[in-house]
């Protein structure tokens, strides 16, 4: 299983479009580079237990766990979101007190990304995940390593000797013989090891024992033995015998895709809150400059009718535009405050009161030539990218390693083994340990046979493994599908709301030049009051278009680079999976049934 770095032009095509950085902002949107290099080196979604967060998320053991954060080279507000950056970082590196959970107040995106990260309860479950699969390595790993036995026995036996008779009642009667007594102790100590190559070593030594009355005497026998057993057909494969190992490989390697994919949903779902939240408070300042607008006019209406330059009648289109916009910003500032909620929902830890924070957002929407690459490439780097498009290949990869090892399991078992040993013997264990020189050997070989006659169970499992496979591939073919629908989908409508930024600018200057000429034909009695708030209504109508199809563009495009898989990278969040996986199929696989073992690592 090799793994496929980013070509240039791939890379190129990631990095030339960041997330959310205004480029006319760029010279005051700076962090201090010490916190920006402090971020990238320490660690976020740490041991289960509770290691603190910063700025990347990693998969590895729970000593090197991490979890998402954004090392920002751009950033709106400097002093408060280094303050903020600076809180993420773990224990013992801390430049500043812990975050503190009663008061969030001027965040940027790049701080709601380190902090929505830190505390997201979906990605401190998820990041078990990794370090389980790494233990699964682990175990699996184990069934090579090698054992050791020992034991130690003590018996004492009484036997009647000769002389003894039965009775009549059929008893023994030892009295005319007598009985002997024997004590008798073993010890022994053996290591055994099973190779990858279906090779099962076992080498022992044993010491026995032996002080019997009717021998008259103490004897002792030290022995040694080796005994080398070798599967010829059926475990005697390498690539089958290690298939449980790369399977569990895989299987971690799948939990660091996983990891991957839920941090790109809480990114995603961390920016589009956090742009709606703009948006809510862009709609209630437009509506609050609106009825102040309103208001005014309602008063030049009151005053015109004063001095006797128009009929009183022209009052009542006045007062209804100024209640229609209040009523409007009625509703805006309710959808604020859902919007505001939304947001901290995805910032504030679990158990704490999310609703009693106050925020100020930083970062405003900006508008940029939209996406930067050809469709293709896109979709090219999404077939490549794509966490659950990698993660569908591994599960093929595993179903190449379930073949691989049910074919193996329909051959016979056929095991050629040899045995050689040594004993002395003495009457104490010194000198028949020295003995173990003789020319005294023991050597046994020989082969054992065993096959099920109808094998119907290894077949059904070798068919079920087969079947599997193809499923997984047909899976992927479909997800393919989905994956391309949905980049393709994604990439028009960013360039479908890029283009209605420009629309809409253009109805707001019209609008905005249409109210002037109603306004000054109203002041010279050549226009209605009614006509003027109608005016009044086109361009707030305009200008709350004009803001949605901003926040609209940034939110295409956020979706764009989710189903490419690229929205870590521009938000400049390091995460497992970064790097494609390359599919070995089953066609390949027929071809070559058990080379695709040579591919691993």
């Amino acid at each position: 299983m090799n793994d496929l770095p980013l070509s240039p032009r791939e890379s190129a095509i990631v990095s030339s479009t960041p997330l959310r950085y205004s480029a006319t902002s760029e010279n005051k949107m700076r962090l201090a580079h010490a916190v920006s290099t402090t971020l990238r080196a320490c660690a976020l979604l740490g041991a289960v237990a509770g290691i603190s967060a910063c700025s990347s998320i990693d998969s590895g053991g729970y000593e090197n766990y991490q979890a998402a954060a954004l090392a920002h080279q751009q950033d709106i507000a400097t002093g408060t979101a280094s303050d903020h950056l600076a809180s993420a970082l773990p224990a013992g590196t801390k430049s500043a007190a812990t975050i503190s959970t009663s008061h969030l107040h001027h965040l940027s995106l790049a701080d709601a990304l380190v902090i929505g990260l830190r505390n997201n309860p979906s990605l401190l479950v998820q990041r078990y995940a990794p370090a389980i699969a790494q233990q699964q390595v682990i175990a699996d790993r184990g069934a090579f390593d090698p054992t050791v036995s020992a034991g130690v026995q003590a018996s004492k036996n009484r036997v009647p000797s000769s002389g003894g008779y039965v009775t009549s009642s059929g008893g023994y009667n030892r009295a005319a013989g007598g009985s002997t007594t024997t004590d008798s102790g073993t010890a022994n100590l053996g290591v055994s090891e099973n190779l990858p190559t279906g090779t099962s070593i076992k080498a022992g030594i044993n010491a026995n024992l032996s002080d019997s009355e009717a021998s008259g005497g103490q004897a002792t026998n030290t022995g040694f033995s080796l005994t080398v057993t070798q599967a010829l057909l059926q475990g005697g494969n390498l690539q089958a015998n290690l298939a449980t190992i790369h399977e569990a490989q895989l299987g971690k390697k799948i939990s660091d895709y996983q990891l991957r994919g839920e941090a790109l949903t809480i990114t995603d779902d961390i920016v589009q809150a956090y742009w709606q939240t703009v948006l809510a408070r862009q709609n209630v300042q437009i509506l609050e400059q609106a009825l102040s607008v309103a208001r005014q006019q309602e008063q030049q209406t009151r005053e015109l009718i004063r001095v006797g330059r128009t009929a009183p009648s022209q009052l009542s289109a006045s007062i209804a535009q100024t209640a229609v916009t209040r009523e409007q910003l009625v509703s805006a500032l309710g959808a604020q405050k859902i919007a505001r909620l939304n947001l901290l929902s995805l910032l504030v830890p679990s158990g704490k009161p999310f609703w009693k924070h106050q925020i100020v957002l930083t970062t405003p929407p900006y508008i940029s030539g939209g996406p930067q690459a050809p469709l293709a490439a896109h979709t090219s780097l999404a077939l490549r990218l794509s966490p659950i498009l990698n993660q569908t290949r591994l599960q093929i990869q595993q179903g190449d390693l379930a073949v691989i090892q049910t074919r193996n399991g329909l051959l016979p078992v056929l095991n050629a083994f040899i045995t050689m040993g040594k004993t002395g013997y003495a009457e104490s264990f010194g000198p028949a340990a020295a003995n173990l020189n003789g020319d005294d050997y023991q050597l046994i070989g020989g082969l054992s046979f065993n096959y099920p006659l109808f094998n119907r169970t290894p077949t059904a499992n070798y068919q079920s493994a087969v079947l599997s496979r193809d499923q997984e591939e047909a899976a992927f073919a479909n997800t393919v599908r989905s994956v391309e629908l949905s980049v393709r989908t994604a990439y028009i409508q960013a360039v479908t709301d890029r283009r209605q930024i420009t629309a809409t600018a253009a109805t707001t200057r019209a609008q905005q030049e249409t109210l002037a000429a109603t306004e000054g034909e109203f002041r010279v009695g050549e226009s209605t009051s009614l006509q003027v708030s109608q005016a009044q209504a086109n361009l707030l109508s305009a200008q709350l278009a004009q803001a949605q199809a901003v926040v609209a563009y940034l939110d295409a495009l956020d979706t764009l680079y989710l189903q490419e898989g690229s929205l870590l990278e521009r938000c400049h969040i390091q995460a497992p999976g970064a790097i494609p996986t390359r599919s070995i199929g089953p066609a390949w696989l027929r071809r070559w049934p058990d080379g695709y073992l040579h591919a691993m690592p």
